[in-house]
């Protein structure tokens, strides 16, 4: 079978990221990159056409399918390019910066009948694929409730360095608690309400450094959220999984999923149950520590990719999946704001009529 051609709009750090695996490929074949950092770009990659201007890979270069690692401001519009011209796209999160485009990228692709995926990569690990799994098959009975913490303290040249972090929409919800978001939105079940309240006074910038919320899933349980770029712990997804070399393994939960016959704790997927089929407060609760194999996320989405686009899987999570999990952390920061509690329902329907 013929490799698929590619090209990776964007050489940031994930493009990066996305290149280095796509270089280790025997089923992909990188056929172009485009970065407004051309020059640079051609002298990592001296064996691969780089060109500034984006629409010049699409139409020179002619990839099956598109690697979208732009700025996020840029997404939306790369990806009706690519829709336009028949060219498969994987986007990374958030899909887009907004509702509004986002709702017009999902159109062009539907028009145009490509394959997409949203590029949460954290929904191809398998210890997530493991818990997805276990909640689903109703492991701890029903799902009465999830709590979740996600607490680093950012250094200060992390704010330094790009000064927009310090201003609205460079906190940690927008930032941080969208990957949360769609991992919650992909285990538990979709997200019908929230509710949040946010601070700015460890650091005093006009963005949050901490907020709390309250979400509503469609199936009845109720989550509650921490999350803070300000506060020292060990609970992070990404220490407790060791998904980035950046975060020191910590291997601790920070999330905990609690049912009518029993709990997980994720990731550590430590399994709580009693014995017996009537659960009782006075019976005491045994722990179990189940397995899941540790694999590169990255190298699973690519191989989830070439299945979309070969015709033998459907997609994960296409465009329209992505967007819902956007919109639901943009609610959020609405409701830290406006102090109120926010119902999802009618903006899924106006997202994606």
């Amino acid at each position: 079978m013929k490799n698929i051609t590619i090209g990776v709009i964007g050489a940031g750090l994930i493009g990066r990221k996305h290149l280095r695996k796509i270089a280790e490929r025997q089923d992909y074949e990188l056929v172009g990159i485009a970065d407004v950092n051309a020059d640079a770009v051609s002298a990592e990659h001296p064996n691969t056409r780089v060109f500034a201007d984006y629409r010049q890979l699409l139409d020179e270069a002619r990839p099956e399918a598109v690697i979208i690692a732009s700025p996020n401001q840029l997404h939306a519009e790369n990806g009706i390019e690519c829709a336009r011209r028949g060219i498969h796209i994987l986007i990374e999160k958030p899909v887009t910066d907004t509702l509004e485009t986002a709702a017009t990228l999902i159109t062009e692709v539907r028009k145009g009948g490509v394959k997409s995926l949203a590029g949460h990569h954290r929904r191809h690990h398998l210890p997530v694929k493991t818990l997805q799994a276990l909640l689903r098959d109703g492991r701890i009975g029903d799902v009465v409730g999830v709590s979740a913490i996600w607490a680093t303290h950012k250094p200060a040249d992390y704010f330094k360095i790009a000064p927009w972090r310090r201003e609205a929409g460079g906190g940690p919800i927008l930032i941080n608690l969208i990957h949360e978001i769609d991992f919650l939105r992909y285990t538990v079940g979709e997200i019908v309400a929230v509710e949040a309240i946010a601070s700015n006074r460890q650091r005093g910038f006009a963005v949050e450094d901490s907020a709390a919320a309250l979400i509503e899933f469609d199936n009845g349980a109720l989550g509650t959220f921490f999350i803070s770029d300000s506060a020292v712990s060990p609970w992070t997804t990404e220490q407790g999984l060791g998904e980035a070399p950046e975060f020191p393994f910590s291997g601790e939960s920070s999330y905990r999923f609690m049912g009518r016959r029993g709990a997980i704790e994720f990731p550590a997927l430590v399994q709580w149950t009693q014995a017996g089929d009537a659960q009782d407060w006075n019976k005491p609760i045994q722990a179990q520590r189940l397995h899941a194999p540790t694999i590169d996320p990255y190298v699973a989405q690519l191989d989830h990719f070439r299945d979309i686009i070969r015709g033998t899987a459907s997609s994960l999570q296409p465009v329209e999946d992505g967007a819902r999990s956007l919109l639901a952390t943009l609610a959020i920061a609405e409701a830290a704001t406006a102090g109120r509690r926010i119902d999802l329902r009618d903006r899924y329907a106006a997202l994606s009529p």
